[in-house]
């Protein structure tokens, strides 16, 4: 039987800042969650985190530009590696369901950081970029999906507030449509292919910018 989002006890909806776009050379700098469970239409935050992690080689100038994070910031507030580690095992447990918006780029660096492949994710996962798409026109960066909700994030690309964003705009898509038939479905462009790793118990769907696409695959699969 298909999961909805009340089914889960956990949740959590994380986003991460990392030192560039590869996973096996770049690494993670900032790690943001909001844990909690989906109750009465929205995201009941039972914890929240929020961690600055040290890089081993200066930042490139594009990631400071982006993040407003400096090599300064890291070697004054950042955790050793050790403590995402601990962290991320914290957060990604089995009969969780992890949300993020571009669900495959973080979700590479969570496996690279953990050092375990795929097969090895326990949590189930819901990408809102996926239903973004599916459901209004092109464009759709996390500020477009925010803004089309009415939605505001002053600290954007910043890990915490981009995830505490997510939250809220989990909740507003929610009370458009049961985004739940999404769970452990995501989207990839066809032209570029699926960045990042295959979880086994997902089913990922070409993904064009034609409305309701994923959802009639979807519908096929189930």
């Amino acid at each position: 039987m298909r999961k909805r989002l009340k089914d889960y006890d956990r949740l959590v909806v994380f986003d991460v800042e990392t030192t560039g776009f590869h996973p096996a050379r770049d690494a993670i700098i900032d790690f943001g969650a909001i844990e909690g469970s989906f109750r009465g239409g929205r995201v009941e935050t039972e914890k929240e985190h929020a961690l600055l992690v040290r890089a081993e080689k200066p930042l490139p100038a594009k990631i400071v530009e982006l993040t407003g994070i400096t090599d300064e910031l890291l070697a004054r507030e950042g955790a050793e590696s050790s403590r995402l580690i601990e962290k991320l095992a914290g957060c990604f447990t089995s009969g969780t369901l992890a949300v993020a918006y571009n669900l495959p780029f973080d979700l590479a660096f969570v496996l690279e950081t953990l050092g375990i492949e795929p097969e090895g994710f326990p949590s189930d996962v819901l990408d809102l970029l996926t239903v973004f798409r599916d459901s209004q026109p092109y464009p759709h960066r996390l500020e477009h999906a925010l803004s089309y909700y009415g939605l505001d994030n002053e600290g954007a690309h910043r890990a915490y507030h981009d995830a505490a964003a997510t939250a809220k705009l989990l909740a507003a898509m929610h009370s458009d449509f049961d985004v739940s038939a999404y769970i452990n479905h995501v989207g990839f462009h066809s032209r570029y292919g699926l960045k990042g790793p295959r979880l086994p118990h997902v089913q990922y769907h070409p993904q064009r910018y034609i409305i309701g696409e994923v959802w009639e695959q979807i519908k096929k699969a189930t």
